[in-house]
């Protein structure tokens, strides 16, 4: 019996060190991604406009993966690429637009009917030729 309660600690002590090591790593693990995104917040503060920051937060508030995506465009762009420029909040809407596929819009206002400047423009040509 001695032997088989030798063996059963034994087995014991390996499982409390695999646990042990177990919860060492996932610790590890969760430090590194907390540093990350410290590092993450500081670059992007320090080079995005307040105006681009609360921009951002509030898209981040809307759509998540949008946000996430325009902060690692801008990461890259810092960090591997060197631009050592403050952007705007014309910048952020800029690469917000081109990760959501839209193409340049301008609206154009007259007697209370808003419609799109491509389809003024053609109005406005379609007119001048008919005279």
């Amino acid at each position: 019996m001695d032997d088989d309660d030798a063996e059963l600690a034994s087995i014991r002590r390996k499982k409390m060190l695999q646990l042990m090591e177990r919860e060492k790593r996932l610790r590890e693990q969760q430090e590194r991604e907390q540093k990350t995104k410290e590092e993450r917040t500081k670059l992007l503060q320090r080079f995005l406009a307040p105006d681009a920051q609360a921009y951002l937060s509030s898209l981040r508030e809307r759509e998540p993966t949008v946000a996430k995506r325009i902060e690692d465009v801008f990461l890259y762009l810092i960090v591997y690429r060197g631009l050592r420029q403050i952007f705007s909040q014309i910048d952020v809407m800029y690469v917000e637009r081109r990760i959501k596929g839209e193409g340049p819009r301008i609206r154009v206002q007259r007697d209370g009917e808003i419609s799109d400047f491509s389809s003024y423009v053609r109005e406005a040509l379609q007119k001048d030729s008919d005279k």
